[in-house]
Protein backbone atom coordinates (compact mmCIF):
# COMPACT_ATOMS: atom_id res chain seq x y z
CA UNK A 1 0.00 0.00 0.00
CA UNK A 2 1.65 3.00 -1.02
CA UNK A 3 1.44 5.93 2.05
CA UNK A 4 -0.61 9.26 1.31
CA UNK A 5 -2.50 11.48 3.11
CA UNK A 6 -5.96 9.99 1.20
CA UNK A 7 -5.05 6.60 2.73
CA UNK A 8 -4.58 8.12 6.21
CA UNK A 9 -7.25 6.30 7.92
CA UNK A 10 -6.12 2.66 6.74
CA UNK A 11 -2.98 3.93 7.84
CA UNK A 12 -4.02 4.86 11.17
CA UNK A 13 -6.14 1.53 11.81
CA UNK A 14 -3.16 -0.44 10.37
CA UNK A 15 -0.60 1.18 12.84
CA UNK A 16 -3.20 1.33 15.91
CA UNK A 17 -1.29 -1.38 17.63
CA UNK A 18 2.40 -0.19 17.63
CA UNK A 19 1.18 3.29 18.74
CA UNK A 20 -0.67 1.26 21.74
CA UNK A 21 2.65 -0.81 22.26
CA UNK A 22 4.61 2.08 22.32
CA UNK A 23 2.44 4.35 24.69
CA UNK A 24 2.37 1.43 26.87
CA UNK A 25 6.11 1.19 26.98
CA UNK A 26 6.01 4.80 28.28
CA UNK A 27 3.71 4.40 30.90
CA UNK A 28 4.85 7.15 32.76
CA UNK A 29 2.59 9.56 30.70
CA UNK A 30 -0.94 10.29 30.31
CA UNK A 31 -2.01 7.34 28.27
CA UNK A 32 -4.95 9.05 26.31
CA UNK A 33 -2.71 12.47 25.85
CA UNK A 34 0.30 9.69 24.77
CA UNK A 35 -2.17 8.24 21.87
CA UNK A 36 -3.21 11.48 20.64
CA UNK A 37 0.72 12.19 20.02
CA UNK A 38 1.05 9.30 18.53
CA UNK A 39 -1.51 9.86 16.23
CA UNK A 40 -0.14 12.95 15.15
CA UNK A 41 3.40 11.57 14.96
CA UNK A 42 1.49 8.91 12.09
CA UNK A 43 -0.36 11.94 10.13
CA UNK A 44 3.03 13.93 10.16
CA UNK A 45 5.04 10.49 9.37
CA UNK A 46 2.49 9.98 6.55
CA UNK A 47 3.85 13.25 4.84
CA UNK A 48 7.27 13.03 5.77
CA UNK A 49 8.16 9.61 4.80
CA UNK A 50 10.77 9.12 2.34
CA UNK A 51 11.10 5.41 0.66
CA UNK A 52 14.71 5.07 0.26
CA UNK A 53 14.71 5.48 4.58
CA UNK A 54 12.71 1.76 4.70
CA UNK A 55 9.75 0.44 5.74
CA UNK A 56 7.18 3.05 6.98
CA UNK A 57 6.55 0.59 10.05
CA UNK A 58 10.07 1.29 11.42
CA UNK A 59 10.18 4.77 10.19
CA UNK A 60 7.27 4.95 12.37
CA UNK A 61 8.47 3.07 15.03
CA UNK A 62 11.46 5.46 15.16
CA UNK A 63 9.80 8.35 15.08
CA UNK A 64 7.38 7.53 18.09
CA UNK A 65 10.46 6.19 19.93
CA UNK A 66 12.02 8.94 19.79
CA UNK A 67 9.30 11.40 20.32
CA UNK A 68 8.80 9.46 24.19
CA UNK A 69 11.96 9.41 25.00
CA UNK A 70 12.52 13.23 24.59
CA UNK A 71 9.59 13.73 26.48
CA UNK A 72 10.95 11.44 29.05
CA UNK A 73 13.79 14.04 29.66
CA UNK A 74 11.69 16.62 30.36
CA UNK A 75 11.23 17.03 34.35
CA UNK A 76 7.88 16.88 35.25
CA UNK A 77 6.54 17.58 38.39
CA UNK A 78 6.14 14.59 40.79
CA UNK A 79 4.25 16.57 43.64
CA UNK A 80 2.96 20.02 44.72
CA UNK A 81 5.31 19.66 47.51
CA UNK A 82 8.16 18.46 46.06
CA UNK A 83 11.09 20.98 46.23
CA UNK A 84 12.68 22.38 42.97
CA UNK A 85 16.49 24.21 42.29
CA UNK A 86 15.37 26.90 44.19
CA UNK A 87 13.91 24.90 47.10
CA UNK A 88 10.16 25.99 46.18
CA UNK A 89 7.56 23.72 46.20
CA UNK A 90 4.36 24.34 44.08
CA UNK A 91 2.10 24.33 46.43
CA UNK A 92 4.57 27.24 48.20
CA UNK A 93 4.40 29.43 44.96
CA UNK A 94 0.65 29.48 45.29
CA UNK A 95 -0.62 32.09 46.52
CA UNK A 96 -4.39 32.19 47.71
CA UNK A 97 -6.44 35.36 47.34
CA UNK A 98 -7.57 34.61 51.06
CA UNK A 99 -6.83 32.08 53.55
CA UNK A 100 -10.29 29.78 53.52
CA UNK A 101 -9.49 28.84 57.05
CA UNK A 102 -9.04 32.02 58.32
CA UNK A 103 -12.42 33.14 56.21
CA UNK A 104 -14.53 30.78 58.26
CA UNK A 105 -12.28 31.28 61.72
CA UNK A 106 -13.92 35.16 61.33
CA UNK A 107 -17.34 33.88 60.34
CA UNK A 108 -17.36 32.13 63.51
CA UNK A 109 -16.14 34.75 65.51
CA UNK A 110 -18.28 37.74 64.12
CA UNK A 111 -21.72 35.57 64.57
CA UNK A 112 -20.62 34.35 68.32
CA UNK A 113 -19.76 38.55 68.92
CA UNK A 114 -23.46 39.02 67.13
CA UNK A 115 -24.91 36.49 69.51
CA UNK A 116 -22.93 38.23 72.66
CA UNK A 117 -24.23 41.64 71.65
CA UNK A 118 -27.56 40.42 72.23
CA UNK A 119 -26.88 39.49 75.76
CA UNK A 120 -25.67 43.07 76.92
CA UNK A 121 -27.46 45.95 78.08
CA UNK A 122 -29.46 47.19 74.72
CA UNK A 123 -28.04 50.99 74.52
CA UNK A 124 -24.48 49.45 74.76
CA UNK A 125 -25.05 46.57 72.31
CA UNK A 126 -26.86 49.14 69.45
CA UNK A 127 -23.66 51.33 69.92
CA UNK A 128 -21.19 48.86 69.35
CA UNK A 129 -23.23 47.73 66.61
CA UNK A 130 -22.94 51.39 65.07
CA UNK A 131 -19.49 51.86 65.73
CA UNK A 132 -17.70 48.40 64.76
CA UNK A 133 -20.30 47.36 62.03
CA UNK A 134 -21.34 50.96 60.79
CA UNK A 135 -17.68 52.41 61.32
CA UNK A 136 -19.42 55.47 62.28
CA UNK A 137 -17.51 57.81 64.91
CA UNK A 138 -18.69 58.69 68.29
CA UNK A 139 -19.84 62.64 66.86
CA UNK A 140 -21.91 60.41 64.69
CA UNK A 141 -23.29 57.89 66.85
CA UNK A 142 -24.18 60.65 68.89
CA UNK A 143 -26.16 62.90 66.56
CA UNK A 144 -28.24 59.36 65.43
CA UNK A 145 -29.01 58.62 69.05
CA UNK A 146 -29.46 62.02 70.28
CA UNK A 147 -26.71 61.54 73.07
CA UNK A 148 -23.61 63.44 73.66
CA UNK A 149 -20.12 62.25 72.35
CA UNK A 150 -19.07 61.62 76.03
CA UNK A 151 -21.95 59.37 76.53
CA UNK A 152 -21.26 57.60 73.56
CA UNK A 153 -17.90 57.13 74.89
CA UNK A 154 -19.00 55.71 78.20
CA UNK A 155 -21.83 53.38 76.64
CA UNK A 156 -18.78 52.05 74.42
CA UNK A 157 -16.78 51.28 77.26
CA UNK A 158 -19.08 49.96 79.22
CA UNK A 159 -20.40 47.62 76.52
CA UNK A 160 -16.88 46.50 75.78
CA UNK A 161 -16.39 45.25 79.68
CA UNK A 162 -19.88 43.53 79.22
CA UNK A 163 -18.59 41.67 76.38
CA UNK A 164 -15.43 40.90 77.51
CA UNK A 165 -16.79 39.50 81.08
CA UNK A 166 -19.33 37.71 79.01
CA UNK A 167 -16.76 36.31 76.31
CA UNK A 168 -13.96 34.89 79.27
CA UNK A 169 -16.76 33.46 81.22
CA UNK A 170 -17.24 31.19 77.99
CA UNK A 171 -13.87 30.16 78.08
Amino acid sequence: MKITLDNSEKILAAYKPLILKTVKQFGAFEEEESIDEARMILIDAIGTYDESKGTFGNYLKNLLRYHFLDKAKTPRPGSIYEKNEENNSIIDLLEAEEDTEEIIMAEEKKKEILENLEKINKKNSQILKLKFYKDLTNKEIGQIMNISTKTVFNRISMGLKEMREIMVGEK
